[in-house]
């Protein structure tokens, strides 16, 4: 039996550009779990059988459109705070890189995303905590690094 080669937390990361020439990259502090939903619509259309009208038809899909969504959450970090702040007031989108890093298949999606959700809530007793959800625009390209 051989087991799955895993990916740590720690080798999934979630970067934000600066918008600057050359852009710079940071992970914000604070996440504890992130995530990165791709999506492809669809369009159906039910294709009968020419020999067997009474059989049962496939169903045949037409692409229409892709998109990603980035999703986290975690702790409130202070040194975030102005960089989270910054990404959901802007009116135009944050290039980001959402990062594998292992050996000999890592990389990183890339593309231009906006955030929709930024909702800091505390408890007492607690830290405050963040959630954040990011929606692309245009699209989300993934390049290898070696």
């Amino acid at each position: 039996m051989a087991l799955a080669t895993t990916v740590p937390f720690k080798n999934f990361k979630v970067f934000l550009g600066n918008g600057a020439t050359p852009e710079v990259f940071t992970s914000p502090c604070g996440l504890t779990s992130a995530g990165l939903t791709l999506s492809k619509d669809t369009n159906s259309t039910v294709v009968p059988d020419c020999t067997d009208p009474d059989a049962a038809a496939w169903v045949e899909r037409d692409v229409v459109s892709l998109s990603a969504a980035i999703s986290g959450s975690g702790v409130l970090a202070t040194e975030s705070l102005a960089t989270w702040e910054a990404a959901f007031v802007s009116t135009s989108p944050v290039n980001v890189r959402i990062q594998v890093d292992v050996p000999t298949v890592g990389g990183y999606w890339t593309g231009a995303f906006h955030l929709t959700r930024f909702d800091p809530a505390g408890t007492r007793g607690n830290r405050v905590g963040v959630t954040i959800a990011m929606e692309s625009d245009g699209n989300v390209t993934w390049v290898a690094v070696p």
